[in-house]
């Protein structure tokens, strides 16, 4: 047998779960085989630009391949920074809300598909000017099963402000930190 085929299979087999959609800042790495898989998303100050219209954002973090994906369980440990001046853009101790879905946030209240993966979290921007604030962490609360037979799943981090006195323009954050994932693919029926 060929020394480095295990691993080369395995590899093959976890780029066949999903990918990460290209983003300056997102990284993530899947391994696995058989159906059962761990994501791991990785940000390095992925930036995610926020309008004062809407007061709410989202980014896709991770594309899945098509059938039926069963969420069993994850965390997620993050800190945000604003990379606009906060007196004019995103204010201090903005009070964010944020999660993980399998839809982008359409509303400044997270809810629905917008939390389906990850319940949506509290988080008050404490940090000054450009620096992190401190880590804001959470669990996948419930497993959950997603049906991508006909369309495949995505994932998004999604972005809300409680309240539109939270942001005075359009600004920027950026994320750092992990969200990992333990998933399993049950198929397609087709």
């Amino acid at each position: 047998m060929t020394r480095g085929l295990p691993r080369t299979l395995a590899r093959a087999a976890a780029r066949e779960a999903g990918l990460a959609p290209p983003k300056l800042g997102l990284k993530a790495v899947t391994s696995g085989q058989g159906g059962s898989y761990r994501t791991v998303c990785t940000f390095t100050g992925m930036q995610v630009p926020v309008t004062d219209a809407l007061t709410y954002a989202s980014q896709k973090i991770f594309d899945f391949t098509d059938g039926k994906v069963r969420i069993k369980g994850g965390t997620a440990r993050l800190q945000f920074a604003v990379l606009t001046t906060r007196a004019s853009t995103i204010n201090d101790n903005a009070a964010l809300t944020w999660s993980v879905g399998s839809a982008p946030a359409s509303s400044a209240t997270l809810a629905g598909t917008m939390v389906n993966v990850l319940a949506s979290t509290a988080r008050t921007l404490d940090g000054a000017g450009a620096a992190l604030s401190s880590a804001s962490t959470a669990d996948v609360a419930a497993a959950s099963t997603l049906d991508g037979t006909v369309t495949p799943v995505d994932l998004y981090l999604n972005l809300a402000f409680a309240t539109g006195t939270d942001i005075d323009a359009d600004g920027t954050l950026a994320v750092t930190g992990t969200i990992t994932l333990l998933w399993e693919n049950w198929g397609d029926n087709a």
